[in-house]
């Protein structure tokens, strides 16, 4: 259930699976660092109003790349306090995600002036980034950009060859951009492995029941 807002905040049922990039070049004409990215047209190409975003607490790095690739804006610091977490989360409006029942204890996030959601611990990214998407009620879209969580959208061939290697232009015909961050972004090799994490989540988040956390890992806050 999600802290924060009354009978639990669902958002849309749930949809199929989508794929992310696992290679990106950084935008203008600095050299690539790897070779994937999105499918279909992009996350741009869809209603972003719709979609929440997220801010996820310092230990939930892996969840942030992971909400990315299912489609959803998610913000992650490394280290940030609690106290800072929950005021950015309250600054910025994103729902709050986190693994410490703690937080949850804060004024902010029981009178509902944070929206937050309680992650089991013990669980892996992926089946981290399904829960959310359970619990949530919302659909797999399509990917945002991995390293920042910014809107996809296609680039055409001859506006990316400075930005990536020769090899890849050769190869490679669709392009992708990050209106944040600027990476441009191309399918590679290690597709097949981010489309199985994307598909992994998708089935958590179809599953009728969330995912067993490990003996000892620690229960939601009522």
């Amino acid at each position: 259930m999600l802290v924060g807002e009354a009978g639990g905040g669902a958002d849309p049922a749930q949809g199929g699976a989508a794929p992310v990039q696992d290679g990106a070049a950084q935008g203008g004409a600095a050299p690539a660092q790897g070779g994937a990215a999105p499918a279909q047209g992009g996350a741009a190409a869809q209603d972003s109003a719709a979609a929440p975003s997220f801010l996820c607490d310092a230990m939930l790095g892996g969840l942030s790349r992971w909400l990315r690739g299912a489609g959803y804006d998610a913000m992650f610091e490394h280290g940030i306090d609690d106290g800072d977490l929950v005021r950015l989360a309250q600054q910025t409006g994103r729902v709050l995600l986190s693994s410490d029942a703690g937080v949850f204890e804060r004024r902010s996030l029981r009178t509902a002036a944070v929206r937050g959601l309680y992650v089991p611990r013990g669980l892996r990214p992926t089946e981290q980034a399904g829960f959310v998407l359970r619990e949530l009620g919302l659909p797999v879209r399509d990917p945002r950009c991995m390293a920042c969580g910014g809107a996809l959208a296609a680039a055409p061939k001859d506006s990316v060859r400075d930005a990536v290697p020769a090899v890849v232009a050769d190869r490679h015909d669709e392009f992708w951009r990050c209106d944040r961050c600027g990476k441009v972004l191309w399918k590679g090799s290690h597709w097949d492995g981010i489309v199985a994490g994307v598909s992994a989540a998708a089935g958590v988040a179809a599953a009728t029941e969330a995912p067993a956390p490990p003996a000892g890992g620690r229960k939601p806050p009522p």
